[in-house]
């Protein structure tokens, strides 16, 4: 058994699953016929019964049991690559040379049949993945002029209008444009709970419609869907291999070599202490079969992968096994404020006024400003600029200052509406005590020209959950930190309700990048923002989630773990996870390792038979690892 690759679904097609059930199917027949072909050989000898016909049904079955592994050794011995094949490949031959075929026979039926159990872990966790797939249905049922038709997905473009019905299943990405239901997002967010969508929401392929028909506008074509983009990442976390995994491949490469030559030793110290050659040569496959690290090396591959797909059922894309072993080692938790640790959905509170103009000019021209942002002030201000029928101006010359906020000109006019970082670099007057006590929460200063016309002051909430997600972290001995552009008295206002250790306020991006540097050095950071505007500051940290993103492409690419639901709750489990996911790979590990020790010094005193050999420390441990890993792949 060559140390394994990362398992990937290649069976995420109903084809290649088809291909895959088949090919299961052949290979656990051919292993039953070749173990008949034993049991009969095993009885013929027992009974003394026609020893050649015994002796050439053994043969056959090592023939049979060995039909891939035998090959595959003969082309490394001629490379002089020994693998694990190899070892298997020289253990079967050599013990019927030295008229032990029964003994042969069985290392390579036992072996064949760990490799089966092997493909059975794999074959499971493709199983689990393509189960995701085939949340997307074939076909669609489009609307055009007036007709009602369906379609295959892959032929439907943006912009088509497809009708779902209750009870099926959401083939693409889009927004409702028609109707009213209630959508189980189950398979993408891993919440069970229906939400309810109306005209303007967002509906994602895979999902279940559950009560009314509705009408929706297709945003993406079948390969871009969040769903599509799921199980790609999925499958590309699987071979984007974590430090540990990487360090026990390139040991079971140069391990087998010695494992050659430790046999040949011991089998020629045995003879020159009294052993016949026989004797010293069945001793020396002992201990070549015993050391044979098949389970050492799917310790980890199998875990990692039963692990990433377990994450992936419950709404979390984790983009490699490198980032569960990072996640397991966290020590500081880096918050981001605004849509991390609160609910991001500002709004606006009192207008303090500084001229001659009344509350709803100053609020129209900080909406006006902000109209082509997509920041959450920015929405705050629209959202109340509406709800009073403020008409909004045209600007010209718009310009966004990030961390500070916009200039533009209206009526030919230079206006800003930002914070006193903005009005600091544009090198506008500001009194001390104008404006700064407009309400506790975030300040934006409009101005035309050099007039202050006023203040807005907004307040963001903190979320239900933030609180207990912060006294989880630091049971768990992680250290809290707060980073956000916001000034520092409204974020440590909201440490300080939340429990959040530490805080620094008014940073821009590049000084959220050194923030993170600094706790960098002083041990594992994960870094939560919404995969956006935190990009440097995530891309720094050396995990990265990012939170919310089923609503975001951008948010999906930034971060090394996405939360497709806007949950923050989920970040102490996926922690807890992570933990558990190296802690099965510690026991496989320690497992395999040990059971091997054990039959190898019986193996060396000559104590343990080449069947127990393969059958306790190769199958054994082999079944035993893979049924620990796959315990990983349930959703939590």
């Amino acid at each position: 058994m060559s140390p394994p690759e990362s398992p990937v679904c290649t069976a995420c097609s109903l084809d290649d699953q088809d291909d895959e059930d088949v090919n299961f199917s052949r290979e656990y027949a051919l292993t039953i016929i070749a173990t008949t072909m034993f049991t009969f050989a095993l009885l013929l000898e027992i009974w003394h019964i026609q020893p050649i016909v015994a002796r050439l049904l053994f043969i056959g079955a090592t023939i049979i049991a060995g039909r891939e592994i035998i090959p595959r050794g003969l082309k490394g011995a001629a490379r002089l690559h020994l693998d694990i094949n190899f070892l298997m490949t020289f253990a079967a031959i050599a013990a019927i040379i030295i008229d032990a075929p029964a003994e042969g026979a069985l290392v390579m039926l036992l072996f064949s049949i760990a490799e089966l159990l092997e493909a059975k872990a794999n074959y499971r966790v493709k199983t689990e993945l393509a189960s995701i797939a085939a949340l997307q249905p074939n076909d669609v049922t489009i609307r055009k002029d007036g007709m009602e038709y369906p379609v295959p997905i892959d032929e439907v473009n943006v912009g088509e209008i497809i009708t779902v019905r209750p009870g099926e299943r959401v083939g693409l990405d889009g927004i409702v444009i028609e109707g009213t239901t209630q959508i189980n997002e189950a398979p993408i967010t891993g919440e069970s709970v229906p939400v309810p969508k109306g005209p303007g929401d967002s509906v994602y392929a895979g999902t279940i419609n559950q009560a009314g028909f509705i009408v929706v506008r297709v945003t993406k074509v079948s390969k871009d869907t969040v769903l599509s983009r799921i199980i790609e990442l999925v499958e590309e976390a699987q071979k984007n291999k974590s430090r540990t995994e990487s360090m026990v491949s390139r040991f079971s490469h140069k391990y087998t070599p010695i494992v050659v030559v430790a046999s040949i030793l011991l089998a020629v110290f045995s003879f020159l202490t009294g052993a016949t050659a026989q004797q010293a040569v069945y001793r020396g496959l002992t201990l070549l079969v015993t050391s044979c690290p098949c389970a050492f090396a799917i310790a980890i591959p199998v875990s990692m992968v039963s692990s990433i797909t377990g994450f992936a059922k419950g709404g979390v894309l984790v983009k490699g096994s490198k980032h569960i072993e990072t996640l397991s080692r966290v020590s500081v938790a880096a918050f981001d404020k605004t849509g991390t640790l609160t609910e991001g959905r500002l709004q606006v509170g009192s207008i303090c006024i500084h001229s001659n103009v009344d509350d709803a000019e100053i609020l129209g021209v900080a909406a006006s400003l902000e109209q082509k942002s997509e920041h959450p002030i920015a929405k705050a201000l629209l959202e109340a600029a509406e709800r009073r029928g403020i008409p909004l101006s045209d600007v010209d010359e718009f310009k966004v200052h990030p961390g500070m906020g916009i200039t533009g000109a209206i009526s030919g006019k230079v206006h800003r509406a930002g914070n006193l970082k903005l009005l600091s670099a544009e090198k506008v007057r500001i009194e001390i005590d104008d404006g700064h006590n407009c309400g506790d929460g975030s300040l934006v200063y409009v101005f035309s020209g050099d007039e202050h016309l006023g203040t807005i002051s907004l307040s963001d909430v903190a979320r239900r959950d933030s609180r207990s997600v912060v006294k989880q972290l630091h049971k768990m001995g992680i250290r809290t930190i707060m980073l956000t552009g916001d000034n520092q008295k409204i974020a440590e206002q909201v440490a300080a309700e939340l429990g959040i250790q530490e805080v620094r306020a008014g940073l821009m991006p590049e000084d959220k990048v050194k923030a993170v540097e600094e706790l960098a050095r002083e041990g594992t950071v994960m870094m939560l923002g919404d995969g956006i505007n935190d990009a440097p500051a995530l891309a720094r940290a050396d995990v990265s989630v990012a939170m919310g993103a089923i609503s975001s492409d951008a948010a999906i690419e930034a971060a090394d773990v996405a939360l497709m639901k806007d949950d923050i709750s989920a970040v102490p489990r996926l922690i807890t996870k992570a933990k558990k996911t190296m802690s099965v790979i510690r026991h496989n590990v320690a497992f395999a390792l040990g059971a091997k020790g054990i039959v190898a010094v019986l193996a060396v005193i000559g104590i343990a038979p080449l069947w127990f050999a393969i059958a306790a420390g190769d199958m054994g441990v082999t079944f035993g690892v893979v049924a620990n890993a796959l315990r990983l792949a349930g959703k939590e």
